[in-house]
């Protein structure tokens, strides 16, 4: 009996019900995945030689490499045609999240505006949180990054200065404790990014956009000292203000869609 303990199978009627018996290729990509995921494998390493896979499952090298090209799809190895080094692990990414969410979002015609709120929903109770209990090496990192984004904005860099503005409320959600939240967070923010490179090409005149990264990186050094300070009230309520009157510069009631479809 191979690895898998089965062979090929199909649709099975039990009491009148059927129901799809994964196929081989299905059941080896889970046991691959399911290595990857518990860490048994690591980024980069290699899966041993394809003989070496088929006698250890007991399939063919068809069912072996469908299982490849679902894992593939997945983005969880990689494989080099004609590469004689086997296929790679590649850890999930949150990018490719993103780029599943951006379609989907798309997809629904979710509004711009309503992208940016779902903000309002997140980072607010990270602020209450991090005031609640203002580590130093939080607020060292936090301080960290708004000097970065300063930087940016001295150099009228736009671009790099809305990376440095992602990359901010990433830091400032990673900071707060809550690995769930960080990734809704990086998974929103990605998003909004391909909203912003566009919105750069249609904005209005630079000195205005300037103005706007000026008090955002104010408002930013603000948070800061109100959460070093532990003035949890106030760093909710600033943050809130924060969100909202970006929402009002950002904000777009054009959907997803349209905008990166223009």
């Amino acid at each position: 009996m191979n690895e898998l303990g089965q062979t090929d199978m199909h649709e099975t009627a039990v009491s009148g019900a059927s129901f799809r018996v994964p196929k081989t290729a299905e059941l080896v990509a889970n046991s691959i995945r399911l290595r990857i995921i518990q860490g048994e494998l690591s980024e980069g390493d290699t899966l041993p030689p394809e003989a070496q896979l088929m006698e250890q499952f007991g399939i063919s090298r068809p069912s072996l490499r469908e299982a490849f090209r679902i894992l593939e799809a997945e983005r969880l190895i990689t494989v080099k045609r004609g590469s004689r080094s086997g296929a790679r692990v590649s850890l999930p990414k949150v990018e490719s999240v993103s780029r599943y969410a951006s379609y989907y979002l798309q997809a629904s015609g979710v509004k711009v505006a309503d992208i940016y709120e779902a903000r309002l929903g997140l980072e607010p109770y990270v602020v209450r949180k991090l005031a609640s209990n203002p580590a130093p090496a939080s607020i060292a990192r936090l301080r960290e990054e708004a000097a970065r984004l300063a930087g940016f904005d001295e150099s009228d860099n736009e671009r790099d200065y809305m990376i440095g503005s992602a990359r901010f409320h990433s830091v400032l959600m990673e900071v707060g404790g809550n690995a769930t939240l960080h990734f809704l967070t990086r998974v929103l923010e990605d998003v909004i990014a391909q909203y912003q490179k566009r919105f750069v090409t249609t904005a209005s005149e630079e000195a205005e956009r300037k103005r706007s990264r000026e008090k955002g990186v104010k408002s930013i050094v603000k948070l800061i000292d109100l959460i070093e300070a532990g003035d949890v009230e106030a760093a909710e309520k600033h943050w809130t203000l924060h969100l909202n009157n970006t929402n009002k510069i950002w904000g777009s009631d054009r959907t997803l869609r349209e905008v990166l479809a223009g």
